[in-house]
């Protein structure tokens, strides 16, 4: 999506609530109907299923727009508990005030569009890579993941200006939070990040791509 269409959406969105929520409250549940369309301001949350008593987390940290737009839009049933995994600011529009929006300018209908096949390919191929990976590929994978929804580019490194739980990276990866912290570690001593502050800095992004086998 360009920055001319994010501008136009933010714009949109800022005339309606604000929506506050701490770190570790769900916002939703399966089943509860998500007829409303979110746009994060700030912070982050995660979408998971509970089976037999485990946390399965989907492979984002900005799910949110898309688990409403395929409840909303797409009339799907929603099948996640949504957390904030930090202090969260939404905007909250309602569904029927945001189809009015994007069908009145065919260029953002479509950017919408995009969006939803582009997150809709972005976590069917990071599942694929869970299922089918090792350890080291899987949280390297993670780490691009994380790279490409929140990463900002520093020269030559890219810095995730978020202290991403391990316990979180391990429900995406299907890994305990013991695993993930291992991979990490050796993704550290092979030089192709380090900690600054408590925060994940990639060195070498082509790396870890690699053992991504991306």
């Amino acid at each position: 999506m360009n920055e001319k269409i994010k501008k136009q959406l933010e714009t949109f969105f800022g005339q309606f609530e604000l929506i506050k929520y701490k770190k570790g409250q769900v916002l939703f549940r399966p089943g509860e109907n998500l007829n409303t369309a979110y746009i994060e301001k700030s912070g982050f949350l995660r979408a998971y299923v509970i089976n037999n008593g485990k946390e399965a987390s989907l492979p984002s940290l900005k799910p949110l727009f898309f688990c409403a737009a395929l409840n909303g839009l797409h009339k799907k049933t929603n099948k996640y508990f949504v957390e904030a995994i930090t202090s969260i600011e939404l905007w909250a529009v309602p569904m029927s005030e945001f189809v009015k929006f994007i069908e009145k300018d065919t260029e953002i209908l479509k950017a919408v569009n995009e969006k939803l096949i582009e997150d809709l390919i972005d976590l069917s191929n990071s599942w694929q890579q869970i299922v089918a990976g090792d350890a080291a590929s899987k949280v390297a994978g993670l780490i691009c993941m994380v790279a490409r929804e929140i990463g900002e580019k520093k020269g030559d490194e890219i810095l995730i200006n978020f202290n991403t739980p391990h316990r979180v990276l391990a429900s995406m990866a299907g890994l305990t939070r013991e695993t993930v912290t291992l991979q990490i570690l050796k993704l550290q001593k092979q030089g192709y990040l380090y900690n600054k502050s408590r925060k994940i800095v990639i060195k070498n992004i082509e790396k870890i791509k690699e053992i991504a086998r991306i």
